[in-house]
């Protein structure tokens, strides 16, 4: 008797998701018609079985990416988008790695993913979540909890020995002082994640400023002030496991005379283009790559 009652409950409740889901594909279909645009649900799928393939191919080659970690710090990713993307591609900074012995890895975009040490893409990304490296991004990414396996953005980063990441630019659009004191914020998060994983070096890079057509004099103060303090002692705090290349003062014009104070130096943009230019990446790329060596050389001597 118990065993019918189950049975019969079993299909009620199959019947009434059957219901449901007649009632919503109609309801679907209605919307569909009426607004006369797609509703995306092809798009949705296709983007659901694009992630699942990255986890899989991910998860696939999780040994090979941990193999190059052998204890000596040369397993290093950097978490980028178009800057870092430029300062790579347009410079000789993934050759200086490697014959210096580092296995340099770079994630991208998650359309574009992860590439290997040869610059190869690998057909698969982390999962950075929201696609987002500004500060708010960083936060969220570095409060998600560390797995064996890369089956989230921190997971997969924490695979290699050296994690670099730096903000877009855009995390230097800040209209009153409220955001900075949010932004430092989010990179105290950042600082709590390290200061819990003293077994991985951490290279953070200042946020690049920003186009005088796109900041005034005091948005561009605003970020000076971010990048100071992301210098100072006031941040980092004795962590022995995180380092700050300072590509922010590197970019930005430094002169306070100048009208340009605080944003992306004249001779390295191009137009209203807030991404540096060519010249700007020959110039950074190579101090970028000796920081990280020696950041690695420095840890590595601290824990002798």
């Amino acid at each position: 008797m118990n065993a019918q009652k189950s049975r019969s409950s079993f299909w009620q409740i199959i019947k009434v998701l059957a219901l449901i889901g007649v009632v919503a594909a109609v309801v679907l279909a209605a919307v569909r018609l009426i607004g006369g645009q797609p509703l995306g649900i092809r798009h949705w799928v296709d983007v659901q079985f694009w992630h699942a393939n990255a986890l899989f191919n991910a998860l696939k080659h999780s040994g090979e990416v941990k193999s190059f970690s052998e204890g000596n710090y040369t397993n290093v990713v950097f978490l980028h988008h178009s800057v870092g993307e430029n300062l790579i591609t347009q410079t000789d900074l993934r050759r200086q790695l490697n014959d210096a012995g580092v296995d340099f890895w770079d994630h991208d975009y998650n359309y574009y993913g992860l590439n290997d040490l040869n610059g190869n893409p690998t057909g698969y990304h982390y999962r950075i979540p929201g696609d987002n490296t500004d500060p708010d991004g960083l936060a969220k990414l570095f409060s998600q909890k560390v797995y064996g396996l890369p089956v989230n953005g921190i997971s997969g980063l924490m695979q290699h020995e050296v994690i670099v990441f730096k903000s877009c630019f855009t995390g230097n659009a800040l209209y009153d002082d409220a955001q900075v004191d949010t932004v430092k914020g989010y990179y105290e998060s950042v600082h709590a994640f390290i200061r819990q994983h003293p077994e991985k070096l951490f290279i953070l890079l200042t946020t690049p400023p920003l186009n005088s057509a796109e900041a005034d004099p005091a948005m561009a103060a605003r970020g000076r002030q971010v990048a100071d303090w992301l210098l100072s002692e006031d941040f980092k705090r004795g962590l022995p496991n995180l380092f700050i290349f300072d590509l922010y003062g590197l970019l930005a014009e430094n002169d306070p005379a100048s009208t340009e104070y605080g944003t992306l130096r004249v001779d390295y943009r191009d137009g209203n283009d807030n991404h540096p230019n060519l010249q700007a990446n020959r110039d950074v790329a190579p101090l970028l790559g000796s920081f990280i060596l020696e950041s690695i050389q420095a840890y590595q001597t601290a824990q002798d």
